[in-house]
Parts: structure tokens; sequence; C-alpha cells
């Protein structure tokens, strides 16, 4: 079974927390089992080179 959006926006929520702790704004991207993209958010800030 894949990954839901539901579950995708769930991880998406905790990374963005961790890079707020450690003072980096970062591009996450949630992909499922076959490496399709699910999510994606690129926080303010973050280095446009790395999505």
């Amino acid at each position: 079974m894949g990954i839901t959006l539901e579950q995708a926006e769930k991880i998406s929520t905790a990374a963005k927390s961790k890079a707020r702790e450690i003072g980096v704004p970062m591009n996450i991207a949630v992909v499922d089992q076959g490496a399709n993209l699910v999510a994606f958010h690129r926080m303010d800030n973050a280095w446009l080179g790395s999505g």
C-alpha cells in the first residue's frame, strides 16, 4: 500500500518542525515506495537549488 496524502502531510509537518528547531529552512519532498512525489513543501528562504 502506498502513502496517503494525509500521512505525507504529517511527515512534512514533522520535518518542518525539525527544520525550524535547527534553524535551517528546507525543501521537503515526501515520496511513496515507487519514488513518486506525494507532497512537496518549500519553506521560506530555503535554498532554491535543493528542490
